[in-house]
């Protein structure tokens, strides 16, 4: 009888993982390459969240290109901070840092429902909207 009761336990924590695992969101992938007087010397690129200090941060390598490795799914702002907030993901953005001190904003980073790759190109010469995403889909 005591292992029916754990097996039906069992079962029920399996189905309710799996019902919630249609919700996930996943962060990307991302690499890139800044291109640009201000690419050089090596710099810093740092994936942001909404109401958070730098999440993950890559140095450029000699030729601009970066990585930073997705650390996975998100999980929405209900289940962060209890059942009383509003549901919602929080908002994820590319920034780059300088020794100056001052931030630019390269790229918004969307979130997806599967694993994926980002690839980006940015040209830092313009101000407005530096990177161009190659692989939008």
């Amino acid at each position: 009888m005591k292992r029916l009761a754990v097996f039906f336990f069992a079962l029920a924590t399996v189905a309710a993982h799996a019902a919630g695992a249609g919700d996930e969101r996943y962060l990307p992938d991302i690499r890139g390459r800044l291109r640009g007087v201000s690419a050089y010397p090596p710099t810093n690129v740092c994936l942001r969240h909404s109401g958070s200090e730098a999440t993950q941060c890559a140095y450029t390598d000699m030729e601009g290109r970066f990585y930073i490795p997705s650390f996975g799914s998100v999980r929405s702002t209900a289940e962060t901070e209890g059942d009383d907030t509003p549901g919602g993901y929080p908002e994820f953005w590319l920034e780059l840092g300088t020794r100056t001190g001052v931030v630019t904003r390269l790229h918004s980073v969307r979130l997806g429902d599967r694993r994926a790759e980002l690839h980006l190109e940015c040209n830092l010469e313009r101000t407005a909207d530096p990177c161009e995403a190659k692989n939008p889909g």
